[in-house]
């Protein structure tokens, strides 16, 4: 695990690698694997507070083993072995960007920032609120109470596509 700080109860909070691999038993989609840091897994496998996913593929070809073996081994074992100084500076760096002290330019800031429509921005608010314990104070919460509120997205895609929106507020922040 690396820690990034403490939760409101005092708690550590955290965040661990992550990778995962696909292949195709027929060869009709690529082979590859994606690499993340990540706050949890939930038991239908859903990861939520995906950050910096990198990911690569190949190709199914007659090569493609001694692709795997030269190109994506080397990437995981890179990954699992690299600072994490780039990532914590990325959440210091959210964690300085203030939006505002009323509960409008909060709101406004999920909006505006986030692509989050009245609605889901208050709901994301009070996720933040009810699951961190205080309010939203800087981008690096928004990103969290984001992606809190995109749990409740029935459709992966929507949930997906959302996940980004708060991604993408990490990758200005950086």
């Amino acid at each position: 695990p690396i820690s990034i700080g403490t939760l409101s109860d005092g708690s550590p909070d955290l965040v661990f690698r992550g990778f995962y691999a696909w292949n195709s038993e027929v060869g009709s989609r690529t082979a590859g694997v994606a690499a993340f840091y990540l706050r949890g897994v939930c038991q239908n496998r859903c990861l939520w507070g995906v950050e910096d996913f990198q990911e690569m593929s190949i190709r199914h070809t007659k090569n493609a083993p001694i692709r795997f073996e030269s190109e994506i081994q080397p990437a995981l074992h890179s990954f699992a072995n690299r600072s994490t100084a780039k990532f914590l500076d990325g959440v210091q760096a959210a964690r300085d960007i203030a939006i505002g002290k009323e509960e409008d330019e909060k709101i406004d800031f999920l909006r505006q920032r986030g692509g989050l429509s009245n609605r889901l921005a208050k709901a994301a608010a009070a996720r933040h609120l009810e699951e961190e314990g205080r309010p939203i104070e800087n981008a690096w919460d928004a990103v969290q109470a984001i992606t809190a509120a995109a749990r409740d997205i029935p459709n992966n895609d929507n949930r997906l596509d959302l996940e980004q929106r708060a991604g993408a507020i990490l990758d200005a922040a950086a």
